[in-house]
């Protein structure tokens, strides 16, 4: 079995779909404007992903998270559950007319970044292909113990650790590389070797397990799947067996310990406290979950919790957000300068503020505690677009922001499954796109651009020597991988491609 790796999506297999889900939600009451926003949303979001080049692009990429986990995947289950599509909202007129015109903008800007794309792509031809083991070994040797070797350089090196954290991606990134290598040099037999299981583990457990944190225990995974995808690797069915398995181990029992989890966190917590904690919720699954369960959370889009589910849309997110500014309460455009002015480094501007648009967005709709200043609540691209000038902002701000995005990527990476780095920013627009705010746009372009560019040059230029360490001296070989990744279908027509 081969998992699809889509660069586009059939428009009549989607306007079959849309047309079922507009039948079912009018039996179940839900209002006509709000059906014929969701089928309005779903037809341009398919055509802006077929644009915009599929999940081999940047912007097919973007539109393909943010139109499946902000709106698509809560509408359809709501329909699953019986429930009208528009209950449970403050302003569902206006959150699906928000939607809509967010999806269509980024359709346009879909479409202004192909006409701009560059042939050749700037980081296409970096690592050598015999040279990624190493690469692999180096990112992950030194993406878990590069803070302590900084650290050794003394008062220089302090301040160096900050711009490491953020720029930081190397173990994703060395479980990439991992995966792609053993593919290829396998013949398509194998998607694991050693490197890519100690990095894997290394970071489902402590930036996962002992952080109660989804994204931390998700991105290991993410990793493997992504290349797996791109290169068509053929999974056994025990291999598939074990997927849904840890599907259902993700839903039933890690997504209520993350979230019950992180009320336990205090500032100033050793490692050890963590796993006193984590030892203590995983030491009895049925109770982790009643707890789960009654606790209240946020407001949600359906009648009863709905557990993972709950995690998969954002309407109910949004909506609050969309309903303050419908009554004239705007933000402007400081949030957007700030995002741009935090690119100046910290020697630069010694005093640079921190901020925390999320927390602040979540004072302002009441959703906050009045004496909590770090916390905060991720909102989609188009909510805070809408919120930041109205439909100015979302209609006129955001497209050419995203724009912008497109074409920067498109001229740095082109096709995402050419490179380890296209593949990585891949797994980073899964969690931008839906939740990142028009302000995760700016981070992609400033920060995201910088940790692209530091892991690509830093996998094939430093981490073969720190690979060293592990491996002992070797002259990595020459063989560039230089094209985007074709289907393995047997070891001979690989080793005609090599």
């Amino acid at each position: 079995m081969r998992i699809p790796f889509p660069e586009r999506v059939s428009l009549s297999g989607v306007a079959i779909f849309a047309a079922v889900l507009f039948v079912v939600q009018q039996l179940e009451g839900t209002a006509l404007y709000f059906s014929a926003g969701c089928v309005a949303f779903i037809l341009i979001a398919a055509i802006g992903f077929n644009v915009g080049g599929g999940l081999s692009r940047t912007a097919g990429a973007y539109i393909f998270f943010y139109s499946l986990l902000v709106v698509i995947v809560g509408v359809t289950y709501k329909a699953y559950l019986g429930e009208p599509g528009h209950s449970n909202l403050l302003a569902p007129k206006t959150d699906i007319e928000v939607y809509v015109a967010g999806i269509s903008g980024m359709t346009i800007a879909a479409f202004l970044s192909k006409k701009l794309s560059r042939p050749t792509p700037l980081l296409k031809n970096v690592l050598p292909h015999r040279a990624m083991y190493r690469a692999s070994v180096g990112c992950i040797v030194f993406g878990c113990g590069g803070s302590a070797v900084i650290a050794l350089l003394g008062q220089a090196g302090l301040r160096l650790i900050s711009a490491f954290t953020q720029l930081n991606f190397l173990i994703p990134l060395g479980i990439i590389i991992g995966v792609i290598y053993e593919i290829r040099e396998s013949g398509g037999k194998r998607s694991l070797n050693m490197p890519v299981l100690i990095g894997g583990t290394y970071s489902f457990l402590l930036y996962g397990i002992l952080n109660f944190s989804k994204q931390g225990m998700l991105t290991p995974i993410l990793c493997w799947l992504l290349p797996v995808c791109a290169l068509r690797y053929r999974l056994a069915i025990l291999q598939v067996i074990s997927i849904c398995a840890g599907l259902f181990l993700i839903f039933y029992l890690l997504v209520p310990y993350a979230q019950y989890g992180r009320r336990f966190l205090v500032e100033g917590q050793t490692t050890a406290d963590k796993i006193a904690i984590s030892t203590r919720l995983l030491s009895d699954p049925a109770e982790l979950r009643r707890n789960y369960e009654l606790d209240p959370g946020a407001p949600s889009y359906y009648n009863t919790a709905q557990g993972f589910w709950d995690r998969l849309q954002f309407l109910s997110i949004d909506d609050p957000l969309v309903d303050f500014t419908n009554q004239g309460k705007t933000f402007g455009y400081a949030p957007l300068a700030l995002v741009f002015a935090n690119v100046v480094p910290h020697f630069i501007w010694p005093n640079k503020p921190n901020f925390n648009l999320g927390n602040t967005y979540s004072h302002e709709i009441g959703r906050m505690n009045e004496t909590d200043t770090t916390t905060g609540i991720s909102f989609s691209p188009t909510a805070e677009a809408y919120h930041l000038g109205g439909w100015v902002s979302l209609l006129v701000v955001a497209p050419l922001l995203w724009s912008m995005l497109f074409v920067v990527y498109d001229f740095v990476l082109g096709d995402l499954r050419a490179t380890p780095w296209g593949l990585l920013i891949l797994a980073m627009l899964s969690h931008v796109a839906p939740e990142g705010a028009l302000n995760g746009t700016i981070y992609l372009v400033t920060f995201g651009l910088e940790i692209v560019v530091f892991c690509a040059y830093f996998a094939a230029w430093v981490a073969p020597y720190f690979a060293i360490i592990i491996l002992g001296p070797k002259k990595p070989a020459d063989t560039l991988f230089t094209t985007p990744p074709n289907p393995i279908r047997r070891q001979r027509a690989l080793n005609t491609e090599a």
